[in-house]
C-alpha cells in the first residue's frame, strides 16, 4: 500500500487512476489502513474532476474521519493537498482552506515527506496570492517558504510559484520589466535551478502553464490584451497537451478555473475592440463554464460570474443590465473578501461608465478601484490606472 500511495503521486497521469483504485480495492479486500485515506482523498479529487460533487465531497470526508480516527498526522501533505484544493474548494470558502494546507505543510515537514510539504506550500501560496488582502504578506510567505524549500533541496517542486513571485513584483513595483515575467523571480540559467524554457524535469510543462497563467493575469491587468489572449491561447494549448488539469491533480481546479476566467474576461474585451462574434461565443462559453462553479460555490465565484455578465451585457449593448451587474460584482467580491477582484470590478465598471459619457461616475469608480489597488498592494497597477484613467 506504501508503495501504490507513493507510486501514484509520480507515476504518469494516465496510470494515476488505477493505482489510486487498487488501493481502494485493497483496501476493501483486506481492511483499513492510513493508506485507504489516501487513496479515498485521491478519489475524491476524480469525482470532483468529473462533477460528481456529491459523492466527491463523501468520499472526501470519509478519508478525513479514516485519517483522524487512525492520528494519522503524517499523511495530512498527502490528503489534504487534493482535498482542499479541489473538492472542499468547490464546497467551501476559499479563505478557509489556507490554514488547513499550512497545517499539512508543517506535518509533512515533521514526517520528513518533504516533497509532498512543499507541494503544500505551493498550493497554500497560491491560493494565498487570491485571498490574503496583503501582497506583500503573500511575498513574505513565498520568501520564507522559499528559504525552507532550498533547504531540503526541493527547488524543482518550489519553482511552480516562480511565476506567481515574479506578478506579485510587478503588481508591487519592484520589477525592472513591467508586465512581462521575466525579472528576478524567474531562473536563470547561471542560478543553480533549470530555466524555466528549457527544463527536463518532469515539472516542466506545470511550471509552463504557470507562467503563461500569470502572463494573463499580468498582461490583462495591464490592459494589454493582445498578449493575454495569446498566453491564455497557450495555456489552452498546453490543457490539450498535457493532463494536468484533466486527472483532478493537485492545483488544477483551482488553476483551470482562473484560467476559465480570464479568457472570458480577455475574449469580451477583444470582443468590444474587434467587434468580432468570436470573441463574444468565447466569452459566453467562458461565462457558461463559471456559471457551474459559482453555483457550486458561490463564494468563490459568484462575483467572477457577475463581472463576466457585466462585460457580456456590456458587449452586447445591454447597458441597464451591465450597470446592475457591475455593482453587485462590485458588492459580492466585498463581502466575500476578494480584494484584488472588488478593484478590478470597479475597474471595468468605470471603463463602462466612460463609454457610457458617463465623466462623473467613471472617475469615481476609477479612484475606489485606484484606492483598492493600492490596499491590496499593487502601487504599480495603481500608478498605472492613474496615467492611464486620469480622474
Amino acid at each position: 500500500m506504501d508503495l501504490l500511495d507513493t507510486t501514484s503521486l509520480y507515476c504518469p497521469p494516465h496510470l494515476s487512476p488505477l493505482l489510486i483504485l487498487r488501493i481502494i480495492q485493497l483496501s476493501i479486500s483486506h481492511g483499513v489502513c492510513v493508506n485507504t485515506a489516501f487513496g479515498f482523498a485521491c478519489f475524491s479529487a476524480l469525482l470532483s474532476n468529473t462533477d460528481d460533487l456529491h459523492n466527491a465531497y463523501k468520499y472526501g470526508n470519509f478519508a478525513l474521519d479514516i485519517m483522524r480516527r487512525m492520528h494519522a498526522r503524517e499523511k495530512y501533505c498527502r490528503i489534504y493537498p487534493f482535498l482542499f484544493s479541489s473538492v472542499f474548494l468547490r464546497s467551501n470558502r476559499m479563505h478557509s482552506c489556507l490554514d488547513t494546507v499550512l497545517e499539512a505543510h508543517r506535518e509533512g515537514l515533521k514526517a520528513g515527506d518533504v516533497t509532498c510539504a512543499t507541494i503544500c506550500a505551493t498550493i497554500y501560496c497560491n491560493i494565498a496570492f487570491r485571498c490574503k488582502k496583503k501582497l506583500a504578506l503573500v511575498k513574505k510567505d513565498l520568501t520564507d517558504l522559499g528559504r525552507e524549500a532550498k533547504v531540503y533541496r526541493q527547488e524543482s517542486t518550489w519553482n511552480l510559484v516562480y511565476p506567481l513571485e515574479q506578478a506579485i513584483l510587478i503588481l508591487m513595483g519592484h520589477a525592472n520589466r513591467p508586465i512581462l515575467l521575466d525579472g528576478d523571480a524567474i531562473p536563470d540559467e547561471s542560478s543553480d535551478r533549470h530555466n524555466m524554457t528549457n527544463a527536463k524535469s518532469a515539472n516542466a510543462d506545470r511550471l509552463l502553464v504557470f507562467l503563461y497563467y500569470f502572463q494573463v493575469l499580468v498582461a490583462y491587468i495591464f490592459d494589454d490584451i493582445e498578449l493575454a489572449i495569446k498566453m491564455v491561447e497557450k495555456c489552452i494549448e498546453m490543457d490539450e497537451r498535457i493532463s494536468f488539469f484533466k486527472r483532478g491533480s493537485i492545483q488544477g481546479f483551482v488553476l483551470n478555473s482562473e484560467i476559465t476566467f480570464l479568457y472570458g474576461l480577455t475574449s469580451l474585451a477583444q470582443a468590444r475592440k474587434t467587434n468580432e462574434v468570436m470573441w463574444k461565443n468565447r466569452g459566453h462559453d467562458s461565462m457558461k463554464k463559471v456559471q457551474k462553479l459559482a453555483k457550486d460555490s458561490p463564494s468563490n465565484y459568484q462575483h467572477k460570474l457577475l463581472l463576466l455578465e457585466a462585460e457580456c451585457a456590456f458587449s452586447a449593448g445591454r447597458k441597464s443590465e451591465a450597470s446592475e451587474k457591475y455593482e453587485q460584482a462590485v458588492t459580492f467580491s466585498r463581502n466575500n473578501q476578494f480584494i484584488q477582484d472588488e478593484a478590478l470590478s470597479y475597474e471595468l465598471a468605470a471603463k463602462f461608465h466612460a463609454e457610457q459619457c458617463n465623466e462623473s461616475k467613471a472617475s469615481q469608480y476609477y479612484g475606489k478601484a485606484h484606492d483598492l489597488y493600492v490596499e491590496w498592494g499593487a502601487t504599480s497597477k495603481a500608478d498605472h490606472l492613474r496615467e492611464n484613467f486620469p480622474f
